[in-house]
């Protein structure tokens, strides 16, 4: 199977928020401000990235990621978003994906990623691609505009 990755366009716009819709209800996530954020956040600010994967001119999975930085590690890259498609899982999409990130962002020196306590798929898969559970804990606060 040939695999292109490349930049996210306008075009692959629903793919990504249908995908989006997914990854919530796995994750058992009830919100979401991306709908209304992502033509802003993506595609006019680009203050996050898309890598997307075509199989044969179809859009079969992405990547979205932002940058940040731990002063014990440098620069990092915040994993928000992992799909691929389910009829093509397990065919090592999601492993190329993240070589394909690691490639295109050399000058980061790690890949983090939260994951819904419900998402058991997505636990499973990063284990199996080398990625382990940290100690420690989340806070969050969110900021209200």
């Amino acid at each position: 199977m040939n695999i292109l990755f490349r930049e996210v366009q306008i075009d692959d716009k629903e793919f990504i928020l249908e995908a989006h819709k997914e990854i919530n209800q796995v994750s058992g996530l009830k919100e979401s401000r991306f709908f209304k954020n992502i033509d802003k956040d993506l595609f006019q600010d680009k203050i996050c990235k898309v890598i997307v994967a075509e199989v044969d001119g179809n859009q079969v999975g992405f990547l979205l990621y932002s940058y940040l930085y731990f002063a014990d590690s440098g620069c990092g890259i915040y994993l928000s978003q992992a799909y691929v498609k389910e009829e093509y899982r397990k065919q090592g999409i999601l492993r190329q994906m993240l070589e394909e990130l690691e490639v295109r962002e050399k000058e980061c020196n790690f890949i983090m990623d939260f994951v819904g306590k419900e998402n058991k798929v997505m636990m499973q898969a990063l284990g199996k691609l080398g990625f382990s559970s940290s100690d420690m804990i989340t806070y969050y606060k969110k900021i209200e505009k």
